[in-house]
Protein backbone atom coordinates (compact mmCIF):
# COMPACT_ATOMS: atom_id res chain seq x y z
CA UNK A 1 0.00 0.00 0.00
CA UNK A 2 1.13 3.55 -0.66
CA UNK A 3 0.74 6.49 1.70
CA UNK A 4 -2.50 7.67 0.09
CA UNK A 5 -4.13 4.28 0.68
CA UNK A 6 -3.05 4.17 4.32
CA UNK A 7 -4.33 7.72 4.79
CA UNK A 8 -7.74 6.98 3.29
CA UNK A 9 -8.17 4.02 5.66
CA UNK A 10 -7.59 6.18 8.76
CA UNK A 11 -10.43 7.60 10.80
CA UNK A 12 -10.31 11.32 11.56
CA UNK A 13 -8.98 10.53 15.05
CA UNK A 14 -6.26 8.29 13.60
CA UNK A 15 -5.25 10.98 11.10
CA UNK A 16 -4.85 13.44 13.95
CA UNK A 17 -2.75 10.98 15.96
CA UNK A 18 -0.64 10.16 12.90
CA UNK A 19 0.13 13.84 12.34
CA UNK A 20 0.97 14.42 16.01
CA UNK A 21 3.21 11.33 16.10
CA UNK A 22 5.08 12.44 12.98
CA UNK A 23 5.63 15.91 14.40
CA UNK A 24 6.83 14.40 17.66
CA UNK A 25 9.39 12.23 15.84
CA UNK A 26 10.61 15.11 13.68
CA UNK A 27 10.99 17.35 16.72
CA UNK A 28 12.37 14.90 19.27
CA UNK A 29 13.63 11.88 17.25
CA UNK A 30 12.23 9.48 19.87
CA UNK A 31 8.86 8.41 21.19
CA UNK A 32 9.40 6.81 24.59
CA UNK A 33 6.52 4.63 25.75
CA UNK A 34 6.99 5.12 29.48
CA UNK A 35 7.59 8.88 29.40
CA UNK A 36 3.94 9.92 29.83
CA UNK A 37 0.43 9.08 28.65
CA UNK A 38 0.69 11.06 25.40
CA UNK A 39 3.90 9.29 24.44
CA UNK A 40 2.45 5.94 25.43
CA UNK A 41 -0.56 6.49 23.19
CA UNK A 42 1.67 7.55 20.29
CA UNK A 43 4.02 4.62 20.85
CA UNK A 44 1.27 2.00 20.67
CA UNK A 45 -0.29 3.68 17.65
CA UNK A 46 3.01 3.63 15.74
CA UNK A 47 4.18 0.20 16.91
CA UNK A 48 0.85 -1.46 16.08
CA UNK A 49 1.10 -0.45 12.42
CA UNK A 50 4.47 1.13 11.52
CA UNK A 51 4.09 0.71 7.74
CA UNK A 52 2.31 4.07 7.13
CA UNK A 53 5.08 5.89 8.98
CA UNK A 54 7.75 4.09 6.98
CA UNK A 55 5.96 5.04 3.77
CA UNK A 56 5.58 8.67 4.85
CA UNK A 57 9.15 9.22 6.04
CA UNK A 58 10.63 7.42 3.03
CA UNK A 59 9.79 10.50 0.94
CA UNK A 60 12.43 12.48 2.84
CA UNK A 61 15.00 9.67 3.20
CA UNK A 62 14.09 8.66 6.74
CA UNK A 63 12.69 5.53 8.35
CA UNK A 64 11.44 4.53 11.77
CA UNK A 65 12.63 1.75 14.04
CA UNK A 66 10.35 0.21 16.65
CA UNK A 67 12.16 -1.36 19.59
CA UNK A 68 9.44 -3.18 21.50
CA UNK A 69 11.81 -4.57 24.15
CA UNK A 70 12.71 -1.06 25.30
CA UNK A 71 9.46 0.68 24.35
CA UNK A 72 11.08 3.14 21.97
CA UNK A 73 10.22 4.38 18.48
CA UNK A 74 13.06 6.27 16.79
CA UNK A 75 13.49 8.25 13.61
CA UNK A 76 16.52 7.27 11.56
CA UNK A 77 18.25 8.81 8.58
CA UNK A 78 18.50 5.96 6.08
CA UNK A 79 21.81 7.34 4.81
CA UNK A 80 23.39 7.14 8.27
CA UNK A 81 23.72 3.69 9.81
CA UNK A 82 26.77 4.48 11.92
CA UNK A 83 30.23 3.01 11.49
CA UNK A 84 29.21 -0.31 12.99
CA UNK A 85 26.11 -0.65 10.80
CA UNK A 86 23.99 -1.04 13.93
CA UNK A 87 20.67 0.67 14.53
CA UNK A 88 21.05 4.31 15.46
CA UNK A 89 18.74 7.25 15.71
CA UNK A 90 18.89 10.36 13.59
CA UNK A 91 21.98 12.39 14.48
CA UNK A 92 22.64 15.94 15.59
CA UNK A 93 25.97 17.73 15.95
CA UNK A 94 27.04 18.18 19.56
CA UNK A 95 29.67 20.36 21.15
CA UNK A 96 32.49 18.66 23.01
CA UNK A 97 31.02 19.37 26.46
CA UNK A 98 27.62 18.07 25.33
CA UNK A 99 29.25 14.89 24.03
CA UNK A 100 30.98 14.36 27.37
CA UNK A 101 27.71 14.68 29.29
CA UNK A 102 25.95 12.35 26.86
CA UNK A 103 28.70 9.76 27.26
CA UNK A 104 28.38 9.97 31.04
CA UNK A 105 24.59 9.58 30.94
CA UNK A 106 24.94 6.69 28.50
CA UNK A 107 27.45 5.02 30.83
CA UNK A 108 25.25 5.47 33.90
CA UNK A 109 22.23 4.03 32.09
CA UNK A 110 24.24 1.03 30.88
CA UNK A 111 25.59 0.42 34.39
CA UNK A 112 22.10 0.45 35.90
CA UNK A 113 20.85 -2.01 33.27
CA UNK A 114 23.85 -4.31 33.74
CA UNK A 115 23.30 -4.26 37.50
CA UNK A 116 19.87 -5.77 36.93
CA UNK A 117 17.62 -2.71 37.14
CA UNK A 118 14.35 -3.57 35.39
CA UNK A 119 12.53 -0.50 36.60
CA UNK A 120 10.76 1.63 34.02
CA UNK A 121 12.27 4.64 35.78
CA UNK A 122 16.05 4.74 36.10
CA UNK A 123 16.85 7.74 38.27
CA UNK A 124 20.25 9.21 39.07
CA UNK A 125 21.23 12.18 41.19
CA UNK A 126 23.29 15.15 40.07
CA UNK A 127 26.00 13.81 42.38
CA UNK A 128 26.03 10.57 40.35
CA UNK A 129 26.49 12.58 37.16
CA UNK A 130 29.19 14.78 38.70
CA UNK A 131 31.10 11.71 39.87
CA UNK A 132 31.07 10.36 36.31
CA UNK A 133 32.07 13.76 34.89
CA UNK A 134 35.10 13.85 37.20
CA UNK A 135 36.50 10.85 35.34
CA UNK A 136 36.73 13.02 32.22
CA UNK A 137 38.36 15.92 34.06
CA UNK A 138 35.68 18.44 33.10
CA UNK A 139 35.46 20.41 36.32
CA UNK A 140 34.01 23.41 34.46
CA UNK A 141 30.85 21.37 33.84
CA UNK A 142 30.48 20.43 37.48
CA UNK A 143 30.94 24.01 38.68
CA UNK A 144 28.74 25.66 36.03
CA UNK A 145 25.13 25.03 37.01
CA UNK A 146 23.71 26.98 34.07
CA UNK A 147 25.80 25.08 31.52
CA UNK A 148 24.83 21.64 32.81
CA UNK A 149 21.18 22.75 33.06
CA UNK A 150 21.23 23.90 29.41
CA UNK A 151 22.84 20.64 28.26
CA UNK A 152 20.38 18.46 30.15
CA UNK A 153 17.56 20.63 28.81
CA UNK A 154 18.77 19.90 25.27
CA UNK A 155 18.74 16.15 25.93
CA UNK A 156 15.30 16.43 27.53
CA UNK A 157 13.96 17.97 24.32
CA UNK A 158 15.12 14.85 22.49
CA UNK A 159 13.44 12.53 25.02
CA UNK A 160 16.73 11.16 26.33
CA UNK A 161 16.30 12.35 29.92
CA UNK A 162 13.85 14.14 32.18
CA UNK A 163 14.93 16.61 34.84
CA UNK A 164 12.86 16.13 37.99
CA UNK A 165 13.41 19.24 40.04
CA UNK A 166 15.91 22.07 39.72
CA UNK A 167 19.61 21.53 39.10
CA UNK A 168 21.43 22.55 42.26
CA UNK A 169 18.69 21.43 44.64
CA UNK A 170 19.51 18.48 46.87
CA UNK A 171 16.43 16.52 45.80
CA UNK A 172 16.91 17.03 42.04
CA UNK A 173 16.91 13.77 40.07
CA UNK A 174 17.55 12.92 36.42
CA UNK A 175 15.42 10.24 34.82
CA UNK A 176 17.28 8.25 32.16
CA UNK A 177 15.18 6.99 29.26
CA UNK A 178 15.97 3.81 27.27
CA UNK A 179 16.35 6.00 24.17
CA UNK A 180 19.82 6.87 25.53
CA UNK A 181 21.19 3.55 24.35
CA UNK A 182 20.43 4.50 20.75
CA UNK A 183 21.99 7.95 21.01
CA UNK A 184 25.56 6.65 20.82
CA UNK A 185 27.28 3.97 18.82
CA UNK A 186 29.29 1.62 21.06
CA UNK A 187 32.39 1.86 18.88
CA UNK A 188 32.17 5.64 18.72
CA UNK A 189 31.80 5.83 22.49
CA UNK A 190 34.87 3.61 23.00
CA UNK A 191 36.95 5.81 20.70
CA UNK A 192 35.70 8.96 22.41
CA UNK A 193 36.50 7.59 25.88
CA UNK A 194 39.94 6.42 24.74
CA UNK A 195 40.80 9.79 23.19
CA UNK A 196 39.56 11.63 26.26
CA UNK A 197 41.67 9.45 28.54
CA UNK A 198 44.75 10.14 26.40
CA UNK A 199 44.14 13.89 26.58
CA UNK A 200 43.73 13.68 30.36
CA UNK A 201 47.00 11.75 30.74
CA UNK A 202 48.75 14.26 28.50
CA UNK A 203 47.34 17.15 30.54
CA UNK A 204 48.46 15.49 33.80
CA UNK A 205 51.94 14.98 32.35
CA UNK A 206 52.19 18.63 31.34
CA UNK A 207 51.03 19.72 34.79
CA UNK A 208 53.69 17.54 36.46
CA UNK A 209 56.40 19.00 34.20
CA UNK A 210 55.27 22.53 35.01
CA UNK A 211 55.41 21.76 38.73
CA UNK A 212 58.87 20.28 38.31
CA UNK A 213 60.08 23.37 36.48
CA UNK A 214 58.65 25.63 39.19
CA UNK A 215 60.39 23.62 41.90
CA UNK A 216 63.68 23.87 39.99
CA UNK A 217 63.32 27.64 39.64
CA UNK A 218 62.83 27.98 43.37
Amino acid sequence: MNMEEYWSDYTSAEKDLFQKSCRRLLKSTFIVRDKDEENKRAYYFVSKKPEPFTAYFSYIGFDIIVDRDNGVVMLRNCADLGESGKIQSNRIALRKVESVVLCCLWTLYAERVRSGSLSQSILISVVDLNFELEKYGVKELIDNKKLITDILGLFARFSLVEIKGKIGDADCLIRLYPSLQFALDVEEFSKFAENTQKRMLQKDGEAERDEGENDADE
